[in-house]
């Protein structure tokens, strides 16, 4: 059985050359493939055709960030400047068994596609905001 460690700061995650460091405590990015690997039609006999789907690739990414931060001010300033193409990287250090390891995410042809909600809060404080970014190929190795 492997012994895998992380710290949990290890995730970096930079954008057109910006490098994000004000996330929020807790679940601090999301990345979900939007669509199917592959698609299947069935026949009646028993027989099956799978393809590799063209959008197979294509993933949303939901960071959580601090209010007001630099990242804010980066993410905001994309949404207020138009259709703004985003490309990068995610990449997450790991150790297994001894061997140190990376996780890799190449992100390419992205887009800011849900803008943060944001509530005023006397209790707590509102202190983070939720963007989505669509990319349309994104590949992980490791």
């Amino acid at each position: 059985m492997a012994v895998i460690t992380k710290d949990a700061d290890s995730v970096t995650l930079v954008l057109n050359g910006h490098a994000f460091t004000s996330f929020g405590v807790g679940d601090i990015i999301t990345i979900t493939p939007v669509n199917p690997q592959t698609s299947q039609v069935n026949s009646s006999d028993g027989g099956v055709s799978i393809n590799t789907r063209s959008d197979a690739n294509v993933y949303d990414l939901k960071m959580t960030i601090q209010k007001f931060s630099d990242d804010d001010v980066f993410l905001n300033s994309i949404i207020n400047s138009g259709t703004t193409i985003l490309t990068g990287s995610m990449k997450e250090d790991f150790n297994s068994d001894g061997t140190d390891g990376q996780e890799s995410w190449t992100l390419e042809g992205g887009s800011i596609t849900t803008k943060p909600s944001d509530t005023k809060n006397d209790t707590d404080g509102n202190a983070t905001l939720e963007y989505t970014v669509k990319f349309r190929n994104a590949k992980r190795a490791l």
